[in-house]
């Protein structure tokens, strides 16, 4: 069974999510503003590995409540 969190590392989860789910929205709206296809491509990728973090992120979150 995994351990429970402290306090402490729950506010450090909550404060890494939140950036992440930040970054995630901010790339996505670049790639929908950017007329380079190259460009887009990036800003979707660099999206797309937010949201994995902010994915990942949560699921450990969960695995330890």
């Amino acid at each position: 069974m995994p351990k429970k969190l402290t306090s402490k590392n729950l506010e450090v989860l909550s404060e890494l999510m939140l950036l992440e789910e930040l970054a995630y929205k901010k790339t996505s709206q670049c790639e929908s503003q950017l007329k380079d296809q190259q460009l887009k491509d990036q800003c979707k990728t660099l999206a797309e590995n937010h949201k994995n973090r902010y994915t990942a992120l949560n699921d450990y979150l969960s695995s330890h409540n």
